[in-house]
């Protein structure tokens, strides 16, 4: 790892510490919609910089896409600029891990193919990283086995270990950042729902919520896919993906092994902190008839039978490959609903009609919570626009209505 990538003790609690009294002078009234991972690192980081946080949850921390995420972070991304701000996230997690005890797990990825079709795709996944200063390492077969004995990867066709991966258990880091927003002053409503925006001219003047009206300076939404709904208060169209995916979550089991693995037949897996082995086989549950409904619309698999069947399916599959996990209980299944942009990049920054409203909304809440955290502290109490961002403004769309004066 690199000099930049190791910043702990000391040092992280120092550069950590020079967030305080960013906007001391004018404290503004900042609220935040949104309790998942992007919304609560966002409340932090304004918090930590002076600004008078009300942060609004309409059920309770990380409840939505947070809870239900596989919590991989990672910077694997085709398009070169995406994968520099997922690098610049990545980076900024492991200066926050330590100072605020987020039990982060740095174990690194495998990749790794059986068929030809496979390692092509693990080819191409690799080179991703290639013109960056965290290339990934080529295994062969002695090689993947000595990297962890407990994992059995039989027939391999192609392999590649990025030590620069980790993962956190998202409710855990979600609940985190939370706490120490609140020592940092923010408030925090929880359960209250966003009901409407006030405006004054163009410019917001306060938030509507079940539990009464408050008055803000600024606005934050980082709902997920409660994202355009709260934005169409602002006379702003977004359209979300629906996307909905499975985990399944084993009882715990003693320690095997600290990495994310991607396998063949598109298996994926992981031992969280707590022992327990989270994975999934497909991006989204499959196109039969008994998840049709689940596909079209944000609803929960109409049985505990059903569960059961994708989960045990889900660990057999694992437990091939890593044998102290053969015949473990399913503890639970999860199905969450990402929230996707329609064209899948990060939507982030202030609306173009609407000076006051900022919006943060991304598939890889996760990778990026702390890198929008950051940024959206700078342009919220600055009122700057990193360049970082450019491609992922609201502006690229073009349902945009100008709020009326």
């Amino acid at each position: 790892m690199r000099r930049r990538e190791l910043l702990g003790g000391a040092a992280a609690v120092a550069a950590w510490g020079a967030t305080r009294s960013f906007a001391r002078a004018r404290a503004l009234r900042v609220g935040v919609v949104g309790g998942g991972i992007v919304g609560a690192s966002i409340a932090l980081h304004l918090a930590r910089a002076g600004a008078k946080v009300t942060l609004f949850e309409k059920a309770g921390p990380a409840q939505g896409a947070t809870q239900n995420s596989f919590a991989w972070v990672n910077a694997f991304v085709p398009d070169t600029h995406y994968r520099s701000l997922r690098i610049e996230s990545l980076l900024a997690y492991r200066e926050l891990d330590r100072p605020l005890g987020l039990l982060m797990t740095w174990g690194g990825y495998v990749n790794w193919g059986a068929t030809a079709a496979e390692a092509r795709t693990v080819q191409e996944n690799a080179a991703q990283l290639a013109d960056t200063p965290y290339a990934v390492r080529t295994l062969n077969a002695a090689e993947l086995a000595m990297l962890n004995p407990a994992l059995s990867p039989g027939e391999m066709s192609a392999a590649f270990f990025s030590a620069v991966d980790g993962h956190l258990d998202p409710v855990f880091v979600t609940r985190q950042f939370f706490a120490h927003a609140a020592a940092a002053g923010a408030a925090l409503k929880f359960p209250c729902e966003v009901q409407g925006l006030t405006f004054r001219g163009a410019r917001l003047a306060a938030v509507r919520t079940s539990r009464g009206e408050v008055a803000v300076d600024r606005l934050v939404v980082a709902a997920g896919v409660d994202t355009p709904r709260i934005l169409a208060m602002a006379d702003f169209a977004l359209a979300l993906k629906h996307a909905p995916g499975i985990l399944a979550h084993s009882l715990p089991l003693a320690p095997l092994t600290p990495t994310i693995y991607d396998g063949p037949g598109g298996l994926s897996f992981k031992q969280m902190m707590d022992g327990s082995v989270v994975g999934t086989d497909a991006a989204e549950p499959p196109d039969t008839p008994v998840h049709q409904a689940i596909r079209k619309q944000a609803i929960p698999f109409p049985d505990e039978a059903l569960r059961a069947q994708h989960g045990n399916r889900i660990l057999s599959k694992i437990g091939v490959y890593l044998p102290a996990a053969r015949g473990v209980g399913l503890q639970r299944l999860t199905l969450g609903f990402r929230p996707i942009p329609t064209d899948e990049m990060p939507v982030v920054g202030v609306l173009p009609n609407a000076p006051d409203v900022h919006v943060a909304v991304t598939h890889s809440g996760v990778t990026l919570a702390p890198i929008l955290g950051r940024l959206t502290r700078d342009e919220v109490l600055r009122g700057s626009r990193a360049d970082i961002l450019e491609p992922y403004r609201p502006e690229r769309f073009s349902a945009v209505r100008p709020h009326p004066a």
